[in-house]
């Protein structure tokens, strides 16, 4: 005879060290969209799932990475404002805990890396256009229009995005 399926309030037992490792790889897929190392995502999913601050030894210690390569993720990932110090009166190091401002953390990530890469990427496809057009190919010429057409249409949404950041 089938069992009958679980309620919501019975959902069946998960794996802490499961669910640990998929939220970290969670963070990793996300580090990865914005263009970020895979030990930023690991970083940031730890310090996501601990309810404690961490410090670098700790995080070091658990994800079984390098003390420096450790430091230098805390580092860009407080750059991004993805993470903030919390003091800890009984210690000298230095700990961190999730930075929990959603509007924080997302105009850091459109500042530090969403709106300087589409810059570059503008000023790149203006070049090439340019040198499509001096070659006289009519074929990238017409690729290249259609490229600005997307761009003045994507314009709007663009100048909303900034004017959050």
């Amino acid at each position: 005879m089938a069992s009958e399926p679980k309620s919501a309030g019975e959902a069946a037992a998960v794996d802490p060290a499961e669910l640990e490792r998929d939220i970290i790889a969670f963070w990793i897929r996300v580090a990865a969209l914005f263009g970020y190392s895979r030990s930023i995502g690991e970083i940031f999913g730890l310090i996501f799932l601990s309810e404690a601050p961490l410090c670098a030894d700790d995080i070091a210690e658990r994800l079984n990475m390098s003390r420096s390569g450790v430091g230098q993720g805390l580092k860009t990932l407080q750059e991004i404002g993805a993470i903030r110090p919390a003091h800890q009166p009984a210690s000298r190091k230095e700990y961190f805990r999730m930075q929990t401002d959603l509007g924080v953390l997302a105009k850091q990530i459109l500042n530090a890396r969403v709106f300087p890469t589409l810059e570059e990427l503008a000023a790149q496809k203006a070049a090439l256009a340019q040198h499509a057009k001096t070659q006289g190919s009519p074929h990238l010429m017409q690729r290249f229009d259609k490229l600005q057409r997307w761009q003045e249409k994507a314009a709007p949404v663009l100048a909303v995005l900034k004017s959050l950041a």
